[in-house]
């Protein structure tokens, strides 16, 4: 619907162009030629008043809607319509912008796939602290969900696409590529670059739903013991000391934490049982090349005495 004054604004422009004639314009427009001629009236004292009542609220408390402050101008003294604070405030720009609501993504049924081997899935997130100076601090953390061994935590200013590359190129060398990699809907996991590495890494995303922190529970259990147990207790002073306790916490926990899961043993010597149960199997020959390395660095079983 257009107004009287867009109407009139519109009729003044075409007359001005000499395209008609006041008469013709306001006929074309369906504009009332009394209304051609109004002048607005300046507002009321008390008009004023209000306005700028509602601008100083609106400074104050910039999150209260129109009805809170149709109180507070109540309380006040300044009586008007809840609609006169509605308009005024409309008028000022002054609305509240609610939330930005989620897109809706679709089922992801792959997020679920189970591991079934040593570096068949690894799982990767970020953890937020502070330091001392109150400077923010991410730890990204890799975990092997087959045997819950900690493969690193990354404590870095920047987490982004290119950070979590280098990380992922670094344990690959060491551990051998994984087949899946499960991490959330994070904007450093979605970026194209992190995306196109991994295909020519020959390694599967697996993103969990939206709002689905359980279809990463592993890596969820272990940030969750990393907070408790290391960042709750630590004053950080700087990325150098946060990257020296994240390393501490990676040592304790993969080789003398006992990990109820795993019957009480560390992610270290669950690890080494894994691997050193049958070399020739299909959990040695995904675990990668370097891990090969490693079957021959662990005491022989009586599979192989035998």
């Amino acid at each position: 619907m257009v107004s009287s004054s867009q109407k009139r604004h519109a009729a003044q422009g075409v007359v001005a162009a000499g395209m008609c004639s006041q008469r013709q314009a306001c006929r074309y427009l369906g504009l009332a030629r009394s209304s051609w001629a109004y002048v607005s009236r300046p507002p009321k004292p008390r008009t004023v008043q209000i306005g700028e009542a509602i601008a100083a609220l609106a400074v104050r408390h910039p999150r209260y809607g129109y009805r809170r402050v149709h109180e507070m101008l109540r309380r006040k003294g300044l009586c008007c319509n809840l609609r006169t604070v509605q308009r005024m405030r409309r008028d000022q720009g002054l609305g509240i912008t609610g939330p930005a609501r989620r897109p809706k993504v679709p089922l992801r049924p792959d997020a679920k796939v189970k591991a079934t081997a040593v570096n068949d899935v690894w799982c990767v997130d970020v953890v937020f602290d502070t330091t001392q100076g109150g400077n923010t601090v991410k730890f990204l953390t890799i975990i092997d969900e087959y045997s819950h061994y900690c493969l690193g935590i990354i404590a870095s200013r920047r987490m982004g696409a290119r950070e979590v590359v280098a990380a992922l190129a670094r344990l690959i060398e060491i551990h051998g590529a994984p087949a899946h990699l499960r991490c959330d809907n994070g904007a450093e996991f979605i970026a194209r670059f992190l995306q196109e590495w991994l295909l020519l890494a020959g390694v599967e995303t697996r993103f969990i739903e939206p709002g689905s922190p359980w279809q990463n529970g592993i890596n969820e259990s272990f940030n969750g013991r990393f907070r408790d147990e290391c960042l709750n207790r630590e004053l950080l002073a700087n990325l150098l000391e946060a990257q020296s306790v994240a390393r501490t916490f990676q040592e304790e926990y993969n080789d003398i934490r006992p990990h109820s899961t795993i019957d009480y043993r560390s992610p270290s010597e669950y690890r080494a049982e894994l691997l050193n149960q049958a070399p020739g199997s299909g959990q040695a020959r995904q675990a990668g090349p370097s891990l090969r390395l490693e079957l021959a660095l662990v005491p022989t079983s009586n599979h192989n005495q035998n």
